[in-house]
């Protein structure tokens, strides 16, 4: 992929009342790096990408942003246009019921279209038009005591490494693994820096070669990765089919096949190897999953023979149950199900179930029961950590949370090794890590 860091002339087209805030006083934009990408019918085109900011000074939000260039060459001439505006980290524009809010920094993306196929852009004017709107109101005495934020951005993966450093990966989801830009947080040293994609330089054409996935499509489409505790892969073929195998691409191991009628969209890590595959098509739809190992050892059920389940679901750390949220009578119910006998489980509680985009629950066996930690919305007061005690039976509430997440973006969440640090994270414009300290809440200290 080609890339070229071009000037930027902005020229601010304003289509507002003229009572309204000028244009030029609340939205600026980066200079922006021309990149070849693949247009949306599959062809070679030019991009024009940066950064867009509204000041935080502004009084209005921003919908219907339009960004219009005109392409110049070397010598002056004009050689093309394009259209564009903001988008996410996959390139898609953002939903016309969500404006650009003061304060928002998102990403920018130009399609120019050029006069002919041996051109060169040199240099874009880009006009600015937008409509103001009433910005969503802040409440400025919201605050989150127990949560430190690591980062913002849109996290698309999260995981802690043996050793007990959290890595996290930033960028479109739909992307090979490599592709995404990767930070490490050490909590002891308390530094956040960029790494390399961890076990990124074992994924080369020869791996690809041997896994059969030399297209670069297929390539996305496989969900490549590595277990953090574990030296094996894991991937999926282009007609779904499940397998993990060596670094090198050898000692494939097949796990499940006629798999095609549903979609992958990630993993869970568990000790020893071991993990939860979870599949669902989109927002609301039920949640199929099932548990293995990468050494290619099947610990449940296949997918299409599990209870289905609201949410994803969190798995016990040998595979064996899950924790999971079904309705019956028309009540949501939280339960831990095995995954090996469909007739074994027992219920937890009754409570409303989030949407499959919320972070899974994480289950914890201490000396007295287990300890489940769950992400719900309760009530109108936003998204909240709790914490369901096996002894007990009881519910506790243990944070407020800064997790917004629309319907088509994602929450993570994982326990340090230690079990004293929970790292939260999502996906989307208001994507971002959080750290938790477990040691200081009730929960915890009830173990």
């Amino acid at each position: 992929m080609r890339r070229v860091l071009i000037s930027l002339c902005l020229t601010l087209l304003t289509v507002w009342p003229l009572t309204a805030q000028n244009p030029t006083d609340s939205l600026t934009l980066t200079p922006p790096e021309l990149t070849q990408g693949v247009s949306a019918f599959g062809e070679s085109q030019w991009m024009a990408v940066g950064t867009l900011t509204v000041a935080d000074t502004a009084t209005d939000a921003l919908t219907d942003t339009v960004l219009y260039a005109t392409v110049y060459d070397e010598a002056g001439e004009i050689i093309g246009e394009g259209f564009g505006g903001a988008v996410d980290a996959c390139g898609l524009s953002f939903r016309p019921d969500a404006p650009l809010q003061p304060g928002e920094v998102a990403r920018y993306q130009i399609g120019l279209e050029l006069d002919r196929d041996d051109l060169t852009p040199d240099r874009l004017d880009i006009e600015i038009s937008a409509t103001p709107t009433d910005a969503t109101p802040v409440n400025p005495f919201l605050t989150y005591p127990h949560v430190t934020e690591l980062h913002r951005g849109e996290v698309v993966r999260l995981e802690w490494s043996p050793e007990g450093l959290l890595r996290f990966a930033v960028g479109c989801e739909l992307d090979l693994f490599t592709a995404q830009q990767w930070y490490e947080y050490d909590p002891v040293a308390g530094d956040t820096r960029p790494i390399d994609p961890p076990n990124g330089e074992s994924i080369d054409d020869a791996v690809l070669n041997r896994l059969e996935l030399e297209n670069p499509a297929d390539a996305a489409h496989a969900k490549i990765q590595f277990h953090p505790g574990d030296r094996r892969l894991i991937y999926q073929d282009d007609i779904n089919v499940i397998l993990t195998a060596e670094p090198d691409g050898t000692f494939q191991r097949l796990l499940w096949d006629a798999l095609s009628r549903i979609s992958l969209q990630g993993y869970t890590w568990l000790a020893e190897g071991r993990f939860l595959a979870y599949y669902y098509g989109a927002y609301g739809d039920e949640v199929r999953y099932f548990t293995g190992s990468m050494a290619g050892q099947k610990i449940s059920q296949d997918p299409l023979n599990v209870v289905p389940s609201l949410i994803v679901p969190g798995a016990t750390p040998d595979g064996a149950r899950v924790v999971i949220a079904i309705e019956r009578d028309g009540v949501e119910v939280y339960r831990l199900q095995s995954t090996i006998n469909i007739s074994r489980g027992e219920d937890l509680f009754e409570g409303e179930a989030p949407g499959n985009n919320f972070p899974a629950p994480l289950y914890v066996q201490g000396e007295r029961g287990a300890f489940i930690y769950l992400v719900r919305e309760v009530g109108d007061g936003g998204a909240r950590l709790q914490c369901f005690w096996t002894a007990t039976d009881n519910l506790t509430d243990l944070a407020l949370l800064p997790l917004s997440l629309a319907p088509d973006e994602r929450g993570l969440m994982t326990l340090s090794p230690d079990q004293t640090t929970l790292a939260l994270a999502s996906e989307g414009r208001k994507g971002g890590v959080w750290i938790i300290d477990m040691t200081a809440l009730p929960c915890a200290m009830a173990s």
